[in-house]
């Protein structure tokens, strides 16, 4: 049996690596006594694996990651007996069985952001609302990456609309085609001409299947 768990991190969970949030899940499996399929070898390890790693000092409300477990359980057992030994800034969401092989990671399509902006008057809400228009409006758009390198982010921002001091992204989230929230953000304060701290919490992954995209706690393989 292989189910699809949907979780949040919030706090100083944020900060912790993607290694250590597989530890952190790897323990918890343990502790909640969930009977996890382990693989074969001179180090056996559980079978688990994360639809799209996020990045340090990201809050989530929308990120996956699927288990196999070598006999059947309730999703929602599954949930409780996780919830019980995780703290209280990991929660599991949403738990669904699934039948296929497919890897989540394979699947991942696009990913949504909410980037909130830390100003201190309304001008620059309305600046950077501004600015959003200018970029979703424009055929390329060339900004620098976290390495410094230049690229056109046009064809990899699916949308973008502002909410006061947030901005709401969907963004390429493929193995081939991805773009981080922070270029955005950047690449928006640039555009307004403006300087304030930002902070990003992603809201859902996303896969496509028949031209339709679905989120993940829907996806069923």
């Amino acid at each position: 049996m292989k189910v699809i768990i949907k979780y949040s991190r919030h706090g100083a969970v944020k900060y912790i690596s993607h290694l250590d949030m597989q530890r952190a899940f790897g323990r918890a499996v343990r502790r909640a006594n969930l009977p996890a399929e382990y693989s074969h070898g001179f180090n056996p390890h559980i079978v688990m694996s994360f639809a799209a790693p996020l990045s340090v000092g990201y809050e989530t409300e929308g990120d996956y990651l699927e288990l196999s477990l070598a006999q059947d359980m309730r999703p929602e057992e599954v949930k409780r007996a996780l919830n019980a030994v995780l703290p209280t800034e990991l929660r599991v969401l949403h738990v669904h069985a699934v039948s296929g092989t497919k890897k989540l990671m394979a699947q991942s399509e696009s990913a949504a952001y909410r980037v909130k902006f830390h100003f201190q008057n309304d001008e620059d809400c309305d600046k950077i609302k501004e600015a959003a228009g200018r970029l979703c409006a424009a055929e390329r758009y060339i900004a620098r990456d976290r390495k410094n390198r230049e690229i056109d982010i046009r064809p990899l921002l699916l949308e973008a609309e502002v909410q006061e001091d947030e901005v709401r992204l969907l963004l390429k989230n493929a193995s081939g085609a991805a773009l981080n929230p922070a270029v955005v953000a950047e690449a928006l304060l640039q555009e307004a001409g403006l300087q304030a701290g930002w902070s990003v919490c992603r809201t859902e992954c996303y896969t496509m299947e028949n031209g339709k995209r679905i989120p993940f706690y829907e996806y069923v393989f």
